[in-house]
Order: structure tokens, then sequence, then C-alpha cells
């Protein structure tokens, strides 16, 4: 015998407090990720400085700043398609970041 305890050689108060402990752990570890994870942002700014968002874990919208000098250097169309290649390249990096935060918890 190696002289290594398994669980299933300790005694049933043994297993309860090993049981508890490793729930309140794992609970721990949870709310970590979760306020991680909350709290991750990706921020977007056009060269031009005329359009910047930010965008939350799950890819929604919390802000969007639209410089009111955008009316007047650029067509609706131009506007749209600015606005429309940003979320595109904010999604993008928002998953990267994503995919990093399950990385540094998988290990």
């Amino acid at each position: 015998m190696s002289g290594d305890v398994g669980f299933d050689d300790l005694d049933d108060a043994e297993k309860v407090k090993f049981s508890i402990a490793e729930q309140a752990a794992t609970l721990d570890k949870l709310d970590r990720m979760i306020a991680q994870m909350n709290a991750l942002r990706t921020e977007v700014e056009d060269p031009d400085g005329l359009v910047r968002f930010t965008l939350g874990d799950d890819g929604r919208l919390l802000s969007l700043f639209i410089d009111d000098a955008a009316g007047t250097l650029l067509t609706s169309l131009a506007l749209e398609k600015k606005i429309n290649d940003l979320l595109a390249a904010g999604n993008e990096a928002m998953m990267l970041s994503r995919n990093e935060f399950w990385r540094e918890f998988g290990s």
C-alpha cells in the first residue's frame, strides 16, 4: 500500500468535512469566474474618432458615442458602414477575450 488515503478511506464525518470544503472552494471559484466574466469589456473606436463604443462580455452594446461631426463628414450609408465594420471588429475582439478567459480557467 502506498500510504495515500483516498476519499473512500475516510470515515463519514471526514467525508462530510471534505465535501463541504470542496463545495465551498468550487463556489468561490465560480463566483470569481462570474465576476471576471461580467467585467470583460471591449472598447472600440474608429481611427477618425467619430464613433466609439463599448461591448460587454456577451457582445451587447453598453455605450455608444457618435461625434456630432459625423453628420457633416459622412453620409448616412457611410456612417452605417463604419458602425457595422466597427461592430464586426469589436465582436471579433470580444470573442478573443472570452476565449482567453476560458483558456485561463481551463488550465
